[in-house]
């Protein structure tokens, strides 16, 4: 990934039904691999499909293209979640059922090969008792460490605060959402 071709990581813009840069929202770059490696990283990625169905009790039919994440000094992603019922969202949206992001380094501040910050967190899986607010739990990655997750979960990156983070995720569907 150090040594691949970069470009700006897009969001899903609902009103134009594709993607777009927007680095206000997202702050990050997608790297082009080379196509052995992406397609050797995909066929990985899909031997898990089977397990992680039954985990989530979801019937999977398929994965999105794996992307190849490089997070800089400064990049983030603000809270979001990965999928959308709304019909103006795109299809590649709209049919997220499942997320999943591998942790390619870790977070380890002082280590050449790691970062600090960047940590993924997710919203919406307790709340504070008080306020009733939702509470964010951070999780700080580890190398490779894969999360999966509902792609309606809401989550975020915090800034990378040194090093670079790397991170490849993917989205996995159900043959229900194939027809939408």
């Amino acid at each position: 990934m150090r040594a691949a071709t970069e470009a700006p990581a897009t969001v899903a813009d609902e009103q134009e039904g594709g993607d777009a840069v927007d680095e206000t929202y997202r702050r990050t770059k997608q790297a082009a691999v080379s196509p052995a490696t992406a397609a050797w990283v995909g066929a990985e990625l899909l031997e898990l499909m089977p397990r992680l169905g039954t985990h989530f009790e979801r019937t999977l039919a398929g994965m999105q293209k794996p992307q190849f994440l490089l997070y800089r000094e400064g990049d983030f992603f603000r809270p979001h979640p990965d999928d959308s019922e709304s019909p103006d969202a795109p299809d590649f949206v709209r049919q997220r059922s499942i997320s999943a992001v591998v942790f390619l380094n870790g977070a380890a501040p002082g280590d050449p090969a790691g970062y600090s910050g960047g940590l993924l967190t997710f919203y919406g899986l307790m709340d504070d008792a008080l306020s009733g607010e939702s509470v964010g739990l951070p999780l700080a990655g580890e190398t490779g460490l894969l999360i999966a997750f509902p792609s309606h979960l809401v989550h975020s990156v915090s800034p990378v605060t040194a090093g670079e983070r790397y991170t490849l995720v993917s989205w996995f569907f159900e043959n229900r959402l194939l027809a939408n």
